[in-house]
């Protein structure tokens, strides 16, 4: 399959764009935009390559949360950042193996991600590496829409960032302490040093335990416990004031209980049960290395980024969700990607200024899966192993043109070049029997171009409005189950978005509002089918359009007082879906997709002085979302629902004291919700949660 897509339409698109600007430039301003930005090397070195140092720079939505704020709203891991990002969610399927994310209507269930991840420039291709412990974090910034022209394959619904902290930054050792609900305890230490001038090191860690708190009834144990912890280390070294390289390692282990569904009622829209006879766990070992060197002048910043991540994994679960011993299936895989980045960009900030890049990788994955069919008479075994890999490179150009002091324009595109191949055998293991089942060698290239046009209109140095027009893309590949012969690849999915968005300060810098609207039209979606007693398979379900609009809002009305809020709606809808040659879902919304997405957040500081306290920190807030649909076919779904949480904590010095509690209400909702073999099945939501943490810098 060659997929060799070059946008003949662009004109088209180009004459939308410019009415779109023509809506934009509404109003002017005396005051001249400051075009000059000032680096310093801590700047060029932890800063985003890609981005400016400050995202309200970008003509995109964009929203960045520092550790501080995650801490003190009890952020603890990706999924938790579900709507609290505008039209972001992480679900929670099961275990980390499973972290599926969508923003704007864009994701991916099963296979290959539709958002891009990179932790300080190492990428991360598969989703099961995107549920991580966030340990020593600087913050995470959360791109939404297409980032492709820069950061390539499958960043067609956004990208995250994130971003740890340098010990030339921060100095100091620090050990972190919590303990709440369900037996939560954690440990944390980091110790940061600068030796001198030239040369930094870092090493962290952590550890979690939980119990869970979905009871499995037939053996009376939680069923979803977990256990998993972190070794990082980071040696930073700057010969000169023009040379800066960074080593970074990073190894961590999980393993937690999985496939912890029960029976759903449907009345109540929550699970009811969850009986398992088969230990059904999730083991996990991911290792990242980045190799960083970054040269600068007066003239250009060049940076080569060298990535290496090994994912070792193991899915043992009890497929049939019951008392039964009726079947179970053991999954292992072995990842290992190897990929370079070279990219150069000027600094003397002109008129026009560019941006090249060079990307290419090498990804193998090894998996097995056995399938023991225990009700079979007589029981059997399916063998499965398949040896996939992924090679391929892109080259990459932006550039900005300053067409006024106020009026900038930016575009971009990307050529890339991918060839996938897949070697697969699956065997029947009946006693001492076996039987080829099924085998193929399967090779698969795909060829993209990703071209993106931005206008920026500055009101002031603090005020603009964009439009953006940008293509997104996201690679085909093999599934894993499958019935037919056509069934064992599916199609690249493509997407045209179009979003127009301002970013403005009021009252003396103390509100800020970002607002955006977006249209996105997605071609050939590639969309997960559920096959009984094999699995879940992928194909390409025809068009669908997403649209909504994102607002967000951060307030300091008074000292020592800060409000946020930011609101997402998402209208995602098939256009074209016939399943099956019979059912056309055309007008049904896509499942997993909240319609709706809210966070209000209220932070207060009380300066108190006495011998446990400098200062006391109240932070209270609200997280919604929906409606969700668990299927295309729409028959169920999960209704708004918000949770409450809050958090009371004392500063004294080195020390920090906190009291949290998390959905405080103890809303029931379902995290996940699907239908097999008849039977309905799903997984509750967190429930009410509360606990301390402690945290002490040396």
């Amino acid at each position: 399959m060659k997929q060799n897509n070059i946008p003949l339409t662009i004109f088209r698109r180009l004459s939308l764009f410019i009415v779109l600007l023509q809506v934009l430039t509404f109003r002017s301003n005396a005051e001249d935009l400051d075009t000059l930005r000032q680096y310093t090397l801590d700047s060029i070195v932890v800063s985003s390559f890609k981005l400016p140092n400050k995202t309200w720079a970008v003509p995109v939505a964009a929203t960045s949360m520092n550790a501080k704020t995650m801490e003190r709203r009890q952020i603890v891991d990706m999924k938790d950042f579900s709507a609290t990002i505008p039209n972001f969610i992480m679900v929670n399927r099961d275990t980390r193996l499973t972290s599926s994310v969508f923003i704007r209507g864009i994701g991916s269930l099963i296979n290959t991600p539709a958002v891009a991840m990179y932790v300080d420039g190492v990428p991360h291709f598969e989703k099961s590496s995107f549920d991580i412990n966030l340990a020593e974090i600087d913050n995470i910034t959360f791109l939404r829409g297409p980032q492709g022209t820069l950061y390539g394959r499958n960043a067609m619904g956004g990208i995250i960032l994130v971003n740890t902290t340098s010990p030339f930054v921060r100095q100091g050792t620090t050990i972190k302490l919590r303990y709440g609900s369900y037996n939560d305890a954690m440990i944390a230490f980091s110790h940061l040093d600068k030796i001198n001038e030239q040369f930094a090191y870092g090493v962290s860690g952590n550890y979690n335990h939980n119990d869970g708190f979905i009871e499995n009834t037939y053996k009376n144990e939680k069923a979803d416990r977990l256990n998993t912890g972190t070794l990082n280390l980071r040696l930073e070294w700057r010969p000169t004031n023009s040379l800066s390289v960074r080593f970074l390692n990073g190894f961590e282990y999980t393993r937690q209980g999985a496939f912890a569904y029960g029976v759903v009622d449907t009345v109540k829209n929550y699970v009811d049960s969850v009986s398992l006879d088969h230990d059904s766990y999730y083991d996990r070992k991911i290792y990242d290395s980045g190799l960083q060197i970054d040269y600068h002048n007066s003239v250009f910043w060049l940076r080569s980024q060298t990535s290496f991540q090994l994912l070792n994994d193991e899915y043992n679960v009890d497929q049939d969700a019951s008392a039964k011993d009726l079947y179970y299936a053991v999954q292992g895989e072995k990842q290992r990607l190897i990929s370079e980045e070279i990219n150069i960009k000027n600094l003397n900030e002109s008129r026009y200024n560019w941006n090249f890049g060079l990307f290419a990788f090498n990804h193998n994955i090894d998996r097995s899966t056995d399938v023991f069919m225990n009700m079979a008479k007589p029981p059997y075994k399916l063998v499965k192993r398949y040896n996939d890999y992924s090679r391929g490179f892109a080259v990459y150009h932006q550039s900005e043109f300053q067409i006024t002091p106020k009026l900038h324009f930016v575009a971009g595109i990307r050529y890339d070049y991918e060839h996938d191949h897949s070697d697969f055998i699956e065997n029947k293991v009946t006693g001492s029997e076996t039987k080829l089942n099924n085998q193929y060698d399967s090779p698969l290239t795909f060829t993209q171009w990703t071209p993106k046009f931005s206008l920026q209109y500055w009101l002031n140095s603090d005020n603009q409005v964009y439009a953006t027009v940008a293509k997104g893309y996201k690679t085909g590949g093999f599934n894993t189950v499958f019935e037919s012969e056509d069934e064992r690849t599916f199609g690249p999915e493509t997407s045209w978005n179009y979003e127009i968005g301002a970013k403005t300060s009021f009252f003396e810098k103390k509100l800020f509002v970002e607002a955006a609207l977006f249209y996105i039209d997605i071609k050939n979606q590639q969309i997960k089918q559920l096959l009984d007693l094999q699995g879940l398979k992928v194909h390409n379900a025809g068009n669908t359009v997403s649209k909504g609009a994102e607002l967000s809002l951060r307030a300091n009305p008074i000292r020592n007082l800060s409000l946020s809020a930011s609101y997402g709606y998402t209208h995602a809808t098939f256009k074209d879906y016939v399943y099956n040659s019979t059912v056309n879902y055309a007008g049904n919304f896509l499942p997993f997709i909240p319609k709706h997405t809210l966070s209000i957040n209220l932070e207060k500081i009380f300066p108190y002085r006495s011998a446990i306290s400098d200062q006391i920190l109240f932070n209270v807030g609200y997280t919604g979302m929906g409606e969700i649909y668990w299927s295309e076919n729409n028959e169920t779904k999960q209704p708004f629902y918000g949770t409450l949480d809050a958090s009371l904590g004392t500063n004294k010095g080195k020390v920090d004291f906190t009291l949290w509690a998390k959905n405080m209400t103890d809303t029931k909702y379902l995290g996940y919700y699907f239908v097999s073999s008849g039977r309905k099945l799903g997984k509750p939501g967190k429930p009410f949660t509360a606990g301390v943490s402690l945290s002490y810098s040396l």
